[in-house]
């Protein structure tokens, strides 16, 4: 029958900020945890997606095996699941079910080779330092706490969340050392308290030559399930760079959101400079004079591609004459002079990040009418001397064009970042003409060009004066005004349940020189929304650097909160302006093998938590403020110099180098990146020989 009193048990195991800080995460060496912090007192991540690079120190020195030894650390912390997943019943119902007893109750395993050989598993450090700031402690040193002078259990079972003297199933006891410790010990000295969050604090001698990790034990993610379940409720400000997103009301003097005509932006875009295009949109009266209500919100480019062709730029100037041998009486000849000349002509293409772009017509409907007029001189016999009688060719043809018709939506970079539409609308369609060739005012023809029922272009007036060439598009326009609800980013502080899951993803700068994030590199995957599903968010926190962070990484997620006694669930974006861990290399004694020479940060939210909180040391968050910086010793092939013996290199012991190395029947690794492990094993061997 199983004993619950005797469960796997972890501890709330979380560093203290320093004398000046909070009580409940060190940042000393970002290893020294040992005091831990008592229920409702924990800290813990609040973003579900944290971010790391390598750079170029790294890269240079470990290489690409390099890369592939981290990203299996990075494989192990991605594959714990959702902890509201995670079951507890018992016994599993299968070897692979999401179950907490399915997880080893020992972390490490011994590869004799490496061994032998005096290989660090760079895999197992890079693991061991993350899942260090996971927010939990190290129970092989903490899980009982002296506190006024008393020794206070400070070890939690997973399950029930009562006090517990096991670690994964090895009974404790302590002792009180020198006066300033109760250290734990086990009561059978056959089963050894292992587990992956103490083993950063204890990296000599579980991750010695020859060891590695393989996975977090059960009562690490017994931890993990507590400290991220989504009803572990705390009251926390948002990360940096995350907002919540909110649907308001509509403006109530102004709720209507218009649509302007996409073929006329299509077209425009193409020939302006951003600039002169941002002007365009600016000023062009799309719907016209009746309403004066509609302002069109400033058009927020973020990728220009400029590209150029040879072209020629044709100016026809056409005038009247009077040959020699035109008869008297007659009118003057039509006669057109030509002039070319070569050019170079650039093509604009652009990416919007406030335009919605696709509600449009198909291509195979976007009929454009073109129309071409030419009036020539033409008197019959009986003309008077003198007189400029006229007649027209007038020409029309339908043709579909490479710029669709429809509509787009501009929204407003301000403090609006998206908008959900709704079924309730009004349209308008309008008739737009684009003179394609200018008039030429150059005799009288007496009246309005045939069909053209009130003059050529939109709204002009009867053409007059006219002799020459003239060709326009003419086109329909439907547009629409929308009652739209906008959706703004806050930052708020809430009472929030835990993300349930966290994921490292990697982003990668530029180049080796990781400090350059351009905002280019993350948009060929841009694409533009629609409305179909009548919610449009495109992503722009409200600072006045909108156009950059538009342009971000940035990645949603939902939370359960509370708010006036209810629980809801809201929608969060992270933008992601540099990595939140860096990778790198070092030079540093061989006594320091890796370190965290930036460690992340803890903001104490106990004075937000309750009204009674003196004494207390949290709850918490976690928090990356600028990069976490990992560091790993790149001091490579060295000896330890002992003085008892001889100094050369016959009678001294060679130290550790890094490789990589798991359970597979695959060599070792050994870094840095040019060297094999036969190589190594030649160098301690044969002398280098």
């Amino acid at each position: 029958m199983l004993n619950f009193s005797k469960r796997t048990v972890w501890a709330v195991g979380l560093l203290l900020a320093g004398a000046a800080g909070a009580h409940a995460f060190t940042l000393a060496n970002g290893t020294n945890r040992m005091v831990v912090n008592n229920l409702g007192e924990e800290y813990r991540w609040n973003s579900p997606v944290i971010t790391y690079t390598y750079d170029e120190s790294f890269l240079n020195y470990f290489g690409s095996n390099g890369v592939v030894a981290v990203e299996k650390a990075m494989d192990i912390l991605n594959a714990i699941p959702p902890a509201s997943t995670i079951k507890t019943n018992y016994p599993p119902a299968n070897a692979t079910e999401n179950n907490l007893w399915n997880y080893p109750v020992r972390p490490d395993r011994f590869h004799p080779r490496a061994y032998n050989d005096r290989i660090l598993d760079l895999k197992s450090y890079a693991l061991a330092e993350l899942f260090g700031f996971m927010g939990l402690g190290n129970p092989e040193d903490s899980a009982f706490q002296i506190e006024f002078g008393t020794v206070a259990l400070r070890n939690w079972d997973p399950i029930s969340h009562g006090p517990s003297k096991y670690v994964n199933g090895t009974l404790l006891s302590w002792t009180v050392l020198g006066g300033t410790n109760a250290q734990p010990f086990p009561i059978d000295v056959t089963k050894p308290i292992i587990t992956l969050a103490g083993t950063a604090d204890h990296r000599v001698p579980r991750l010695d030559e020859g060891k590695y990790l393989v996975a977090p034990t059960r009562d690490d993610i017994g931890g993990y399930r507590y400290l991220y379940r989504k009803d572990n409720f705390n009251v926390e400000g948002l990360p940096p760079f995350t907002y919540q997103v909110v649907t308001n009301q509509p403006n109530l003097t102004n709720p209507a959101i218009f649509s302007i005509d996409l073929r006329w932006f299509c077209k425009e875009s193409r020939t302006n400079t951003p600039t002169a295009f941002r002007q365009f949109v600016a000023t062009n009266q799309w719907w016209g004079p009746v309403y004066t209500n509609l302002s069109t919100p400033p058009l927020l480019i973020l990728k220009t591609n400029v590209s150029w062709a040879m072209g020629w730029t044709t100016n026809v100037t056409p005038y009247l004459t009077n040959f020699p041998w035109t008869p008297i009486g007659q009118p003057p000849t039509l006669v057109y002079v030509t002039n070319k000349y070569r050019t170079f002509q650039p093509s604009y293409d652009y990416i919007f990040g406030n335009v919605i772009t696709n509600i449009h017509v198909p291509a195979a409907e976007s009929e454009v009418l073109y129309r071409s007029w030419e009036v020539v001189p033409k008197a019959p016999l009986w003309s008077v001397i003198g007189s400029v009688p006229t007649t027209t060719n007038y020409t029309t043809t339908v043709m579909n064009d490479d710029c669709p018709l429809g509509e787009i939506i501009i929204l407003p970079a301000t403090n609006v970042a998206g908008y959900h539409f709704t079924d309730m609308q009004f349209e308008r369609v309008n008739t737009l003409t684009n003179l394609l060739t200018d008039t030429n005012n150059l005799a009288n023809p007496g009246g309005a060009l045939p069909g053209q029922a009130g003059g050529l272009g939109a709204g002009g007036a009867a053409i007059t004066n006219f002799v020459g060439v003239m060709e326009d598009e003419v086109w329909q326009s439907t547009n629409h005004a929308y009652l739209a609800y906008p959706i703004t980013l806050q930052t708020n502080t809430m009472l929030l349940g835990g993300i349930d899951q966290i994921r490292y993803v990697r982003m990668q700068g530029d180049s080796l020189v990781t400090t350059n994030y351009s905002a280019n590199r993350f948009l060929p995957g841009y694409r533009f929304p629609s409305l179909e599903e009548q919610t449009f968010t495109y992503l722009i926190p409200n600072t006045t650097q909108a156009a950059t962070n538009a342009a971000l990484p940035s990645f949603e997620y939902n939370v359960d909160y509370v708010e006036e006694g209810v629980r809801r669930t809201g929608t969060f974006i992270k933008f992601f302006t540099r990595p939140d861990i860096l990778f790198s290399a070092m030079n540093a004694p061989p006594t320091v093998t890796s370190t965290n020479m930036a460690p992340a940060a803890v903001v104490n939210n106990n004075a937000i938590n309750g009204l009674q909180t003196a004494g207390l040391r949290g709850p918490g968050v976690i928090q990356a403020s600028g990069n976490m910086v990992f560091g790993f010793n790149k001091i490579g092939i060295h000896w330890d110099i002992d003085t008892r013996f001889y100094f050369n290199e016959d009678n001294q012991q060679p130290g550790w180098v890094w490789g990589h190395y798991d359970g597979s029947m695959g060599e070792p690794m050994v870094f840095p990146d040019s060297q094999t492990i036969r190589d190594l094993e030649r160098q301690i061997y044969t002398g280098g020989e």
